[in-house]
């Protein structure tokens, strides 16, 4: 079930260059966190430079205007080695396909109780999920 919100500057990104980041974003969703195909779930928000603000640099990253600040909102019970297996897929595969930096990759994982989640009809289908390891 995994969310993710792809938030850009805008015209930094045409069509086919936020295509390539949104296949490589769900290929380390399946990839990492076994998630079938269908799975999928994606937001793509474009902002004008003046109200994309961020930092050039922080812990020794260097960032442009191709920064990408990705959420990813998943059921929570995956262990701390996948996670960080995730953040690294995602970097790797965005930097591959759509030619970004690996320090243009602002990343945020956010785990919620499967209760927490409908898709639809005001159910909790994964209220008893089992998360794969």
């Amino acid at each position: 079930m995994p969310l993710a919100k792809i938030h850009v500057v805008e015209g930094r990104y045409d069509k086919h260059r936020i295509a390539k980041v949104s296949g490589a974003i769900q290929a380390a969703l399946m990839n990492t966190l076994r998630v079938p195909p269908e799975d999928f779930y994606q937001l793509i928000f474009e902002f004008p430079k003046n109200r994309f603000l961020h930092t050039r640099s922080f812990v020794g990253m260097h960032y442009t205007d191709d920064l990408i600040i990705l959420d990813v909102t998943f059921i929570q019970g995956r262990p701390k080695e996948t996670r960080l297996a995730l953040l690294k897929d995602i970097n790797t595969r965005v930097a591959a396909a759509a030619g970004v930096s690996p320090d243009d990759m602002l990343i945020t994982l956010y785990e919620v109780p499967g209760e927490n989640i409908s898709f639809g009809q005001g159910e909790a289908q994964r209220a008893k999920a089992v998360v794969p390891a």
